[in-house]
């Protein structure tokens, strides 16, 4: 062999560990990925189970009592969330466009809403009230959303 020749095998070699490195940045990009898709969906997790709760006060405590909630996410521009109560189904349904993925998640409600009502956050406006008051004919509690 001359000097300054590289022999088949060396190359061989530095490509196979080339392929392995290019393989392990690969997993460990897309692991990154599922972990932060994960993350986002717990936040929203725990807040809708933090909705449900919040609606069982406020019906508990009874007409007139509210509590105001806050967004756990930071929102960029473009992403939503809507958060709804579901007279139909009687649950707290939170819908929402994070790092352009949609994300559900639903809660059953162990108390009835009354009326159909939805808030939809984004960047600018991340809260929103969770209010009792009695319908128009006063023969029933309503917990509803507001901005």
């Amino acid at each position: 062999m001359r000097r300054g020749q590289i022999s088949i095998d060396f190359l061989f070699a530095v490509t196979l560990v080339m392929l392995t490195v290019l393989n392990l940045v690969y997993i460990a990009t897309n692991e990154t990925t599922q972990a932060e898709n994960f993350d986002t969906l717990s936040k929203l997790k725990v807040f809708s189970i933090d909705i449900r709760d919040s609606v069982t006060k406020v019906y508990s405590v009874g007409s007139g009592f509210k509590i105001k909630k806050e967004l756990p996410l930071k929102l960029e521009p473009g992403e939503w969330v809507t958060v709804k109560l579901d007279n139909t189904t009687n649950r707290v349904v939170i819908t929402a466009y994070i790092g352009g993925k949609n994300y559900y998640t639903a809660q059953k409600l162990p108390v009835p809403v009354g009326e159909n009502s939805e808030v939809i956050l984004t960047g600018n406006h991340t809260t929103f009230w969770i209010k009792a008051e009695y319908n128009e004919g006063g023969s029933m509690l309503d917990v509803t959303l507001s901005p």
